[in-house]
């Protein structure tokens, strides 16, 4: 092999190398890309009111738990929050710092987001509610269908660029927070009755 084929050799392959780099900065899910995952960085005021809410809800939350363990009666709103609480729980809900997101990761949260769908129309095909908390129960439900496309299209999208992923995780992030609140909402109405 002569010195001239090694250059133009090396010189492809170092071409190759730097295509399948740039492909993995720019096109964080694409099939070039090495590590399939996103850095998603929140914001840090949005996680901290998040945060401040998740414990004011989990604090009076347990509460009821623990009446509900006492009483003779069972409350299924109480009892099935304890399975959903882990939802709005993620790490990545809940970090003020980057997190990386891969495939696999997505699929844990569709997985969740699944689980607490099915656990809230069990609900609501097992407890009599009231008009006004059927409705917000039924919200919580669509907000939840919602969260699964939101997550099939980040999945579905593998060629979306880093600014397109970074705009789609974002609205996630705060679809999940608006989730809680509805699902918040819901629930104290459901106990305030």
């Amino acid at each position: 092999m002569t010195n001239k084929t090694k250059k133009i050799i090396i010189s492809l392959v170092g071409l190759f190398v730097f295509f399948i780099l740039i492909m993995t900065w720019f096109y964080p899910y694409s099939v070039f890309s090495i590590h399939k995952s996103y850095s998603f960085t929140p914001d840090p005021v949005v996680v901290d009111g998040y945060v401040k809410d998740l414990n004011e809800f989990k604090s009076s939350y347990e509460k009821d738990l623990e009446e509900l363990r006492t009483d003779s009666t069972i409350d299924l709103t109480t009892d099935r929050t304890q399975y959903l609480l882990p939802l709005f729980e993620q790490d990545w809900l809940l970090s003020k710092e980057p997190v990386k997101l891969s495939m696999d990761d997505l699929d844990n949260i569709l997985l969740q987001v699944k689980n607490a769908r099915k656990t809230l129309l069990k609900l609501l095909a097992n407890e009599d509610y009231k008009k006004e908390q059927r409705r917000y129960l039924v919200d919580s439900i669509r907000n939840i269908l919602s969260l699964e496309e939101e997550i099939v299209d980040i999945k579905t999208g593998k060629a979306e660029s880093r600014k397109t992923l970074k705009i789609q995780f974002s609205n996630l992030h705060g679809s999940f927070l608006n989730n809680f609140l509805m699902f918040e909402i819901f629930y104290e109405r459901s106990r305030n009755e």
